[in-house]
């Protein structure tokens, strides 16, 4: 009976043992509920590292070539293993090349403005030679006055220029370089005109010759003078002395730098009194709108004396017109004073008186009294012709009501234009 019992006793806790060790082995063997997810890893959900400080080159040649654009998902911290290449990256991609690029131009151009173009020049500027048929907003604004300069001429602006910006009037002359008393003269000329200057010197030496580079050192070695400080010189190459003084006239008054203008088609050797700057200052307050003469009293169309001068807003529309002959300052003066009469019905005037000496400049072609003939009777038609267009083109129509104004304008101009042909008829 005991030995029975120890055995079942034995043989029980033998199946407690077996049934415990049955039961540990069953656990640590199971099997996961789905075999076929991979086991995650704590280090496969770490996203890779940013790209190191020196990998600066990389980083961009990745951000603009890699087709799932990976860089800048590390760099916003989002962390999407699958990104596509999409037409929203690729167009952030260019947006952003064309703003580095735009960045880079604009830079570009405030730096070459600021250290070439808007560094100030010297006082004598070795500029480029301008040929006054040269396509440019200048020259095609002043092209249509300039019919008689032939050749080629080339032009030279701002060889000398003012130190600092001058304000006032601006007197508009033109010399040539013939002897070194014009230079005296200029100087003797700007000490009684305080104002801007602008000064068309005329020459016949050739560009970049022997003779041009003297002319630039005696231009050198006046610059320093007080009086010729507020002088603006251009250089303007005549190689056959065939003078146009209207056309000079017209240059110098389109590179003056005040809204006002003086201009004076006498030689330099004729100066104005000591207060006549300041009498046409007082007179330009507000800045005149249309010409006046400097004359002590109110001349009439067919008395204006020879090359009195004129004040004129500089933009105004009228230009002195060049003729194909020309004999003297003042024969081309007394064209441009005329159109200007008609233009503005009569011409007021400033009362400054000024002595003018007239100066006849004879072109070789024109030594034969016969071209003087010549040239007046052509003077004579044209003007009779201007006027008739005149007329012409301020009638109206019958049974068209015209204005009182309109009336006393085209009275006036009935009235100077048969003027104009009695004088004619007169010759």
């Amino acid at each position: 009976m005991n030995t029975s019992g120890s055995i079942s006793t034995v043989s029980g806790s033998g199946s407690v043992q077996s049934h415990l060790s049955t039961a540990n082995s069953q656990q640590r063997l199971r099997a996961p509920n789905n075999p076929s997810t991979p086991t995650k890893s704590p280090s496969s959900l770490t996203p890779p590292p940013l790209p190191h400080s020196n990998s600066l080159t990389h980083a961009l040649r990745l951000f603009f070539t890699s087709p799932d654009s990976q860089i800048l998902v590390q760099f916003i911290d989002h962390p999407l293993p699958n990104v596509t290449r999409s037409w929203k990256g690729l167009t952030f991609k260019w947006i952003t090349l064309m703003y580095c690029f735009l960045s880079f131009a604009f830079t570009s151009a405030c730096i070459f403005q600021y250290f070439y173009v808007g560094y100030p020049a010297a006082n004598l500027v070795a500029t480029a030679h301008l040929p006054i048929s040269a396509p440019g907003p200048q020259s095609s604004r002043l092209s249509p006055y300039i019919l008689s300069l032939g050749g080629l001429p080339q032009f030279e602006p701002y060889v000398l220029h003012p130190s600092s910006p001058v304000d006032g009037i601006t007197a508009c002359l033109w010399s040539t370089d013939n002897d070194d008393l014009n230079f005296n003269d200029l100087a003797s000329w700007a000490s009684r005109w305080p104002g801007p200057i602008s000064l068309v010197l005329v020459t016949a030496s050739q560009p970049h010759s022997t003779s041009h580079r003297q002319l630039l050192k005696r231009l050198n070695n006046i610059k320093s003078r007080p009086s010729l400080t507020g002088v603006s010189l251009h250089l303007m190459h005549s190689l056959d002395r065939q003078y146009s003084p209207s056309a000079y006239l017209n240059l110098a008054r389109l590179f003056a730098n005040s809204r006002t203008v003086m201009l004076f088609p006498a030689n330099l050797t004729n100066v104005l009194p000591s207060n006549a700057y300041k009498m046409l200052s007082l007179q330009n307050r507000p800045p005149v709108k249309q010409p006046l003469l400097l004359t002590p009293s109110a001349p009439s169309a067919f008395s204006v004396p020879d090359l009195t001068p004129m004040i004129i807003p500089r933009h105004y529309p009228v230009w002195c017109s060049e003729r194909a002959i020309s004999a003297s300052r003042a024969s081309d003066w007394d064209d441009c004073v005329w159109q200007l009469w008609l233009e503005e019905y009569g011409l007021r005037h400033v009362n400054v008186s000024v002595a003018i000496v007239p100066e006849v400049l004879v072109n070789n072609d024109q030594a034969i009294s016969g071209w003087a003939r010549i040239r007046d009777n052509l003077r004579g038609r044209y003007r009779m012709e201007v006027c008739e267009g005149v007329i012409r083109r301020m009638s109206t129509g019958e049974g068209v009501r015209m204005t009182k104004s309109a009336k006393r304008r085209l009275q006036w101009a009935k009235s100077f234009c048969r003027q104009i042909e009695n004088v004619f008829k007169e010759k």
